[in-house]
C-alpha cells in the first residue's frame, strides 16, 4: 500500500469508507486480522492501529474473543479550533454517518437589515436547507448569499454540498469563519416541525459569517442544530 500519510491512517481511511458505502453494515463484524491483514497488505500490528483508531472515533468496537463490529456513531463532531471551515456533509461522512440534504427554499430576497452591512449588498440570494445524517434531520440552516455574485446558484443542483459547489462553480478553494456566535434557542413551530422537534425544543443557534481566500463575505445566516446529535471540539 503505498499513499500519503501513515500506514495505519490509510487502513482506518479504507475501512472508514467501505463503513460509510455500507459495504460493512452497522452492526456486522469485520472480517478476521488476518484477512484484513491480507487484504490491505499491512501487518498486523499496522492493522490494529487502525482498528484502535476507529474505535476511538466510535465507528468500532471490539469484543475480546469475539470480533470487531461496526457501530453506529451518536454524535457528528465538528472541530472548531481554526477559522476554517468545512461542508457538514463531508464532516458527518467522515465520522460515518450516512449524509443527505433537503433543500426547503430558495428565492431572491431583499437582504435583512441586520445583514446589509455584512453581505454589503441590498439582495440576496436565500438558501434554506435542512441536514440530515442516517435520514434523521440534525441541522437546519438559513444561509443568504450576496447577489448578483452567487445569483446562479439557485440553478444548481443543492442537495449536494455547497461547499462544493463553490469549489467546483465559483473557484473558491478556502473559507474562513469570519465570526461565529454560538447559543441556545428555543425551537419556533417551523423550526420543530422541519427539525421534527418539539416546540420549545433546546437547539444550538450558530450565528455564522463566512469569507473566500480574498476576504469576501460568501454567507452569513444562522444554523439551528439538535444538540443532542451534534458536538463542538475547540
Amino acid at each position: 500500500m503505498k499513499a500519503t500519510g501513515s500506514l495505519y491512517s490509510q487502513v482506518m481511511e479504507k475501512i472508514r469508507q467501505k463503513i460509510i458505502s455500507g459495504e460493512y453494515p452497522v452492526n456486522s463484524k469485520l472480517p478476521n486480522e488476518f484477512d484484513l491483514s491480507e487484504q490491505f497488505d499491512v501487518s498486523r500490528v499496522t492493522l490494529r492501529k487502525a482498528i484502535k483508531g476507529l474505535a476511538d472515533d466510535g465507528l468500532v468496537e471490539k469484543i475480546q474473543g469475539v470480533g470487531t463490529f461496526v457501530r453506529q456513531p451518536q454524535k457528528v463532531k465538528r472541530i472548531v479550533s481554526s477559522s476554517a471551515v468545512e461542508s457538514f456533509s463531508e464532516i458527518a461522512e467522515k465520522e460515518g454517518f450516512k449524509a443527505s440534504v433537503e433543500v426547503v427554499k430558495v428565492k431572491e430576497v431583499e437582504t435583512p437589515s441586520e445583514l446589509k452591512d455584512v453581505l454589503e449588498s441590498r439582495r440576496a440570494l436565500f438558501i434554506e436547507r435542512v441536514h440530515l445524517v442516517n435520514e434523521e434531520p440534525i441541522m437546519l440552516e438559513c444561509n443568504y448569499f450576496p447577489l448578483p455574485r452567487f445569483k446562479k446558484l439557485k440553478d444548481e443542483d443543492l442537495h449536494k454540498s455547497l461547499y462544493q459547489i463553490l469549489r467546483e462553480k465559483y473557484q473558491i478553494n478556502k473559507l474562513n469563519s469570519r465570526d461565529m456566535i454560538i447559543s441556545v434557542a428555543l425551537a419556533s413551530l417551523s423550526e420543530a416541525k422541519l427539525l421534527k422537534k418539539s416546540i420549545g425544543f433546546p437547539l444550538l443557534l450558530l450565528q455564522v459569517c463566512v469569507e473566500d481566500e480574498n476576504h469576501q463575505v460568501v454567507h452569513a445566516g444562522q444554523q439551528y442544530v439538535i444538540s443532542d446529535r451534534y458536538e463542538f471540539h475547540v
